[in-house]
């Protein structure tokens, strides 16, 4: 079980991480209310699929999910959005954000806090990393009534790997988020490994 994801929605709490086995890393879900017991309900994207989070609202009636499939020959690593009636079975996938080559996050990237509604759109803290494998944090807005459609995004990282747990260790050079915590004053606090 690696990089959880938490959305609430209504009063339950919705936990997307990545299932690796022998079989190979993919998306699995889980729910709880308490924290203390959980009902799993086993893998949602095929492999390799990662980087998934989950719209704390629905979209036309439909759950709506940020993804990353993982292309080996074809294909940019990049994040995709899918759409689900029960959010376990899903569906409508398409890319939306892309890698921007000479960019910051011109190697890849993928989500990492769920998104969260803002006066202009709902607000996705996402990761790209450069082709030399450098993670860093970047935003971008999404439309209010179209999750498919990115208004804008990032064209500097809010932040980059600076400090020495940040820059060396097993795997050097990567700031990641998994999560932020949204405060009615508006507030975000974000946390990142």
């Amino acid at each position: 079980m690696e990089d959880p994801r938490i959305t609430r929605i209504a009063d339950t709490y919705w936990i997307t991480y990545k299932a690796v086995s022998e079989a190979g890393i993919t998306t699995a879900l889980a729910e709880t209310t308490d924290f203390a017991t959980f009902t799993r309900h086993g893998v949602i994207f095929c492999p390799e699929n990662l980087d998934v989070v989950l719209f704390p609202e629905r979209s036309n009636g439909q759950y709506t999910a940020l993804t990353r499939p993982v292309g080996r020959n074809i294909g940019l690593p990049a994040i995709w959005l899918a759409q689900s009636p029960d959010l376990i079975h899903w569906g409508g996938h398409r890319p939306v954000l892309s890698p921007r080559p000479g960019m910051w996050d011109g190697g890849r990237v993928g989500s990492s806090c769920a998104p969260f509604r803002t006066t202009e759109g709902w607000l996705e803290i996402y990761h790209g990393a450069s082709p030399k494998n450098r993670y860093c944090v970047g935003a971008a807005l999404i439309d209010a009534d179209d999750p498919g459609k990115v208004l804008a995004r990032s064209s500097d990282p809010l932040m980059q790997p600076e400090a020495p747990y940040e820059t060396e260790g097993f795997f050097g050079h990567v700031v990641f988020p998994c999560g932020a915590d949204v405060r009615p004053d508006g507030q975000v606090t974000m946390y990142y490994g």
